[in-house]
């Protein structure tokens, strides 16, 4: 299903939008979902952490937060959204494309306009699996880490060390919880302390795992025999 979200305070454009939008997806035969927001607040409210859209259109002047500060916001915690602006203001366009904009769409535009942005979204192959994410409250920022970059979580103490291909993440939190977030058969205890990825271990062995980057990880006697079936399973898959 192609999700999409719509951010403008006028409730005419933003009827006129959704409806022009679903038209659209409803003549290629492909199921859409839009939902509209009348700010920026309100978008931020419903969705803190994760955004589930594959598009955003954003109308850059509303009250309050405006739609290129919300723009700015959102790539802080998620750099692959595709975004549209909807403005009557020229002076933003440069700005828009520093936010990886799609396209920028003066006010007043025709439908065709409007088609041939939504022409330039992206959206995933079929059969092709979306891909997961796991979010965190990470120093004050949001951030959304693809779960298929995660290597291992690891628990020291009070605290959580999340290991990524592109780096380690660590912050005060519990296994328990971390277990209860990280949703994901992809995820198995190797041992007491250490909850691995099996989509990146190269090999398990009665004592250890090695990931494909490899380090090696204790695996403990307990938790070898459904470490072993996570990881054939993966890959029979």
């Amino acid at each position: 299903m192609i999700k999409i979200g719509i951010c403008e305070d006028d409730i005419t454009q933003q009827k006129y939008l959704k409806q022009e939008i679903t038209l659209y997806y409803k003549q290629k035969k492909q199921e859409i979902l839009v939902e509209t927001f009348e700010s920026a607040e309100e978008l931020l409210f419903c969705y803190p952490i994760d955004l589930p859209f594959f598009c955003l259109i954003l109308d850059i002047k509303m009250k309050e937060m405006n739609g290129m500060t919300l723009a700015m916001e959102i790539r802080k915690r998620d750099k692959e959204i595709q975004i549209i602006f909807i403005t009557g203001d020229k002076d933003f366009v440069f700005d828009g494309y520093k936010v990886g904009a799609v396209r920028y769409i003066l006010k007043p535009y025709h439908s065709n306009e409007l088609i041939e942005a939504l022409e330039h979204i992206e959206l995933p192959e079929k059969n092709k699996v979306q891909e997961a994410y796991f979010c965190l409250n990470y120093m004050g920022d949001f951030l959304k880490l693809k779960k298929s970059d995660i290597f291992y979580v690891e628990v020291k103490g009070h605290y959580i060390f999340i290991q990524t291909k592109d780096g380690e993440y660590n912050y005060k939190e519990s296994m328990k919880k971390i277990k209860e977030e990280l949703v994901d058969k992809r995820f198995v205890m190797a041992n007491r302390s250490i909850l691995v990825n099996v989509q990146n271990i190269e090999k398990i062995i009665k004592s250890e795992c090695i990931l494909c980057d490899g380090k090696k990880i204790k695996v403990s006697r307990g938790c070898y025999k459904s470490l072993s079936e996570a990881f054939i399973d993966f890959y029979k898959e």
